[in-house]
């Protein structure tokens, strides 16, 4: 019994966050679990994004060349962990959450 109380504890505490994501790039980090329009973000090529999205989320992030979000230059629904940019950043968003 108390080995079935511990499992369903786990996942209460697991379930509200079923669309929790966090994006860090060198203009600083932002997290939600919700989608977010376009933010201004900049960081130059070579630089390193880092990416999390929470098991389970349909959340996809979306990264820009510019700042108002027209240039799609990278997508990742999966986590993207430590991805070097190739190419500058100046926006992102996340949809689909």
């Amino acid at each position: 019994m108390k080995f079935a109380a511990t499992i369903i504890a786990s996942l209460i505490t697991v379930l509200p966050m079923a669309n929790a994501w966090i994006f860090s790039t060198t203009a600083g980090q932002w997290d939600g679990e919700n989608n977010r329009r376009c933010t201004k973000a900049s960081s130059s090529a070579g630089d390193v994004i880092d990416w999390e999205n929470e098991w389970g989320s349909d959340c996809t992030l979306r990264v820009y060349s510019d700042s108002k979000c027209r240039t799609q230059i990278g997508i990742a629904s999966d986590d993207w962990n430590d991805h070097e940019l190739s190419t500058g950043m100046g926006s992102f968003k996340v949809s689909s959450c």
